[in-house]
């Protein structure tokens, strides 16, 4: 269940997803560390920003997971934090929930809220199927196990979740690792992250620094109804 580019650039180029995105964009990168521009836009910017438009390429990562989520077959997936919520253009049970500010992309989603702790507790047990990238983490990285079970705590029985956060964003609200060397980071994050109920599939590779990414920690969650 781990990520794997090369398996993926095999699957996907199955999918008539592939084929439609093909169109619009010219390079697909399915590897992260093939992934850099000086521009750094994020993952949704590639498919969704006027201000990108003339970006000829885009990650095939998000679409792993959302695939994944896909085989449950649920009638709503929520997008939490959804920027310009552009994976519903690609899938209609796609729910993006994000804040009203249109400075936060909010103007784009289909629900508007604020992911907070209020929110997390309001919404106990909610989601058959819900996803996160890169708008989950802006906690101290002291926090991030709390941060998954908060994000696994939503989750319905028989539902699944997938959500991205990155360390980079998180040590800077941590003044304990400012100056931690990346080693003992991702040891910390492996510590942290073990033995969370429902958690499947944890992906680290802090070598991807961009936060503006995919995210260099990814985890999976499913429950068993």
């Amino acid at each position: 269940m781990k990520y794997s580019a090369v398996d993926w650039e095999i699957a996907f180029k199955k999918l008539d997803l592939y084929e439609q995105l093909s169109n619009e964009y010219d390079v697909v990168y399915f590897d992260r560390k093939d992934f850099f521009t000086g521009l750094n836009p994020t993952p949704r910017q590639f498919y969704g920003d006027s201000n990108f438009r003339n970006l000829t390429y885009f990650s095939a990562i998000p679409f792993y997971y959302i695939e994944w989520l896909q085989e449950i077959n649920p009638d709503k997936i929520y997008d939490l934090g959804c920027g310009w919520n552009i994976f519903k253009k690609y899938y209609p049970n796609i729910i993006g929930v994000g804040p009203e500010d249109p400075e936060d992309w909010g103007y784009y989603a289909d629900i508007h809220d604020f992911v907070d702790d209020n929110y997390i507790l309001g919404h106990q047990e909610y989601f058959e199927c819900v996803f996160s990238i890169n708008a989950f983490h802006f906690v101290p990285l002291s926090d991030i196990r709390k941060r998954a079970l908060d994000f696994s705590s939503m989750i319905k029985p028989g539902g699944r979740g997938w959500f991205t956060c990155n360390a980079d964003v998180m040590i800077k609200r941590d003044q304990k690792f400012k100056n931690a060397d990346l080693n003992n980071i991702e040891n910390f994050c492996k510590e942290q992250l073990s033995n969370i109920p429902s958690l499947v599939c944890l992906d680290i590779d802090l070598n991807i620094v961009d936060e503006y990414m995919d995210g260099n920690i990814q985890l999976q969650f499913s429950k068993e109804k």
